[in-house]
């Protein structure tokens, strides 16, 4: 079973990328492409072809196909294989589900047994929603006290939003800004490759959008030290 890939992305859509691994230095050479789901939720919205990622993976078999799930975090991917533990919810239902919550948020909402809040995720009905609840709630509260902090999860979205806000500001009025600190960086000698994830990073980490590609050509190599 497959339970890591690292990459290069080589094509992305809402919900579905594929992952190319080369085989040896030359990055075409023997290489072979993964298609992995993954949840649709703000932190996926930046990814981007030509970006190298990491993805902590569940291989779902069946009868005729053989499917892969990505995760950037391993508690996304805890909280998906708790979820198909559920009565009723399938790897699509707990991706869905994924999609519309913050890690964080869906921890708290099981553990308080937060009705309101599950039954506007997307494919929960009031019926799924208890049977979460009865099923879920108790070992959620049990792993909230083991680790109190990952309620503090749930309050990223907003950072999120300011992220996937200044990516669309860059492709748009800002975007010579960004296309000004990709030359920079290749006149240091970096590989576009490498370039990709060093600017979207650095967006990611970055509290404030940077306006000058200055600022943000620093930003990039800060990911470096």
């Amino acid at each position: 079973m497959i339970g890591y890939l690292r990459g290069k992305i080589r094509e992305c859509s809402p919900g579905k990328l594929l992952l190319v691994l080369p085989a040896g230095p030359a990055e075409s050479a023997g290489a072979v492409g993964y298609s992995i789901s993954t949840p649709q939720s703000v932190a996926y919205h930046g990814l981007l072809p030509g970006e190298w990622v990491e993805f902590s993976i569940h291989t779902h078999v069946r009868e005729d196909a053989l499917d892969l799930y990505g995760f950037l975090t391993g508690l996304e991917k805890e909280i998906f294989l708790t979820l198909l533990g559920v009565s009723g919810i399938g790897p699509k239902g707990a991706m869905g589900i994924l999609s519309g919550a913050e890690p964080g948020e869906l921890v708290r909402a099981i553990a308080e047994e937060d009705k309101g809040f599950l039954t506007k995720l997307p494919g929960i009905g009031k019926k799924t929603a208890e049977r979460v609840m009865v099923e879920l709630a108790e070992p959620m509260r049990k792993r909230l006290t083991l680790d109190p902090a990952l309620v503090k999860l749930g309050s990223t979205s907003a950072n999120h939003k300011n992220v996937a806000g200044a990516r669309s500001n860059l492709k748009g009025e800002s975007g010579a800004m960004l296309e000004d600190a990709k030359s920079a960086l290749l006149g240091l000698g970096y590989r576009e490759a490498e370039i990709t994830g060093l600017l979207n990073r650095a967006l990611k980490d970055s509290e404030t959008p940077p306006v000058r590609a200055e600022d943000l050509v620093r930003l990039a190599l800060r990911q470096l030290v």
